[in-house]
């Protein structure tokens, strides 16, 4: 039983260490000045992005929707905590009527409001790589 108690509390502190907070910098601050976060946002080049539920919440699955103009494709995408850092999470988009889509979902942390940004690693035809930004708000109920 001691041993019980023990683990348990070891698994406790692992789960909220996990959470670190993180600051953010003012470049980081300044992309999201034309967009509000879980609104769709429109970038350079017609790229396009936005979520499949404007509530997102944590452990729930949802969508992350991407228009691309013609020529651009996409190399990496991954999800990462603004407010607390908890590692990253990949995300793979596949072609779904004529948009890209993604399912993911995102993990339960300390804060009551976490901050995510999507960081999407494009390539144009030439080879030229260049990157969008999308924050978005996970609020546990």
């Amino acid at each position: 039983m001691h041993f019980k108690k023990r683990s348990l509390l070891l698994l406790s502190v692992i789960s909220l260490t996990a959470c670190k907070p993180q600051e953010t910098s003012i470049e980081e601050q300044a992309t999201v000045a034309s967009c509000h976060s879980n609104e769709p946002c429109i970038y350079d080049k017609q790229v396009k992005v936005w979520l499949s539920e404007s509530i997102v919440t944590p452990e729930t699955p949802f969508n992350i929707n991407l228009s691309l103009p013609e020529g651009l494709k996409v190399i990496n995408a991954k999800l990462e905590g603004v407010t607390m850092y908890m590692g990253y999470i990949p995300v793979f988009f596949k072609s779904t009527k004529g948009i890209l889509q993604a399912d993911t979902m995102v993990g339960v942390c300390s804060e009551k409001n976490m901050k995510w940004k999507l960081i999407i690693e494009l390539e144009d035809q030439q080879a030229k790589t260049s990157q969008v930004t999308y924050y978005f708000i996970v609020k546990q109920s």
